[in-house]
């Protein structure tokens, strides 16, 4: 499996909806980490919502970034929301027992 990983987002009315796809391992560090501070830099985003539809994998150090995604958003009273885990990714998740630190939706 490549580095078959991409994130983008829109922006609508405050909620800025980040779509992460394929594969989110420790590769795709400085992709996600570009993106993360694009979007919680921007005065205007009260809320991230993470859709993880199209996820299918994601490390340790990819759980690391989520958890700098959640700090850095916390510091500027935006909330993170993670949407749409299925399968292994909601597996890992359920370990990591993220459902403690994030608000998880189906």
């Amino acid at each position: 499996m490549g580095s078959d990983f991409s994130v983008s987002y829109t922006l609508q009315e405050g909620v800025a909806m980040l779509q992460l796809r394929g594969r989110f391992d420790f590769s795709q560090y400085s992709v996600f980490k570009a993106e993360q501070e694009r979007v919680t830099d921007r005065q205007d985003v009260r809320h991230i919502v993470m859709d993880f539809a199209d996820l299918n994998y994601l490390d340790s150090a990819a759980l690391g970034l989520l958890l700098v995604l959640q700090e850095r958003a916390r510091e500027r009273d935006q909330s993170v929301t993670i949407r749409h885990a299925r399968g292994l990714v909601r597996d890992i998740l359920d370990v990591a027992h993220f459902d403690r630190l994030f608000v998880i939706e189906d």
